[in-house]
């Protein structure tokens, strides 16, 4: 299978008489959900679609929890769940107080074997050929 794109125009914030540049966007094909994949594992499996969200559940709790506790979390085969943390900054060390820091986002690092699967990706182009602005 291959993912669909269709090529979106950017304007060159720097020179603004350049000419727009085009670059490709993909076209999402839909979303899947917790059941979607539960349904699909147990297709392939042995355990019930009710087993596996029930894992699938007990897994995010368990890396939030984890996260939560300052450790990072790996999937071998999916990758790394680290917090990112930030503040503003200070003159002095001593300002930098715990109330004055925040967690920002959750980032993900793919497993090296995941990333190395997007040289075999597929391409093809949507068949609505406008451009988008």
């Amino acid at each position: 299978m291959a993912i669909k794109y269709r090529v979106k125009t950017k304007p060159d914030n720097i020179n603004k008489r350049a000419a727009p540049r085009y670059y490709a966007v993909p076209v999402r094909t839909g979303e899947i959900d917790l059941r979607w994949i539960a349904k699909r594992l147990s297709e392939r499996s042995s355990l019930t679609s009710g087993d596996i969200f029930a894992t699938i559940i007990g897994l995010v709790e368990i890396l939030e929890t984890s996260l939560h506790d300052g450790y990072s979390v790996r999937i071998d085969g999916l990758g790394i769940f680290t917090l990112s943390v930030s503040s503003d900054g200070y003159d002095h060390p001593n300002d930098c107080m715990p109330h004055r820091v925040e967690a920002r986002k959750i980032c993900f690092r793919a497993d090296p074997r995941l990333k190395k699967q997007l040289k075999h990706v597929k391409f093809v182009r949507d068949k609505e050929l406008r451009v988008m602005q």
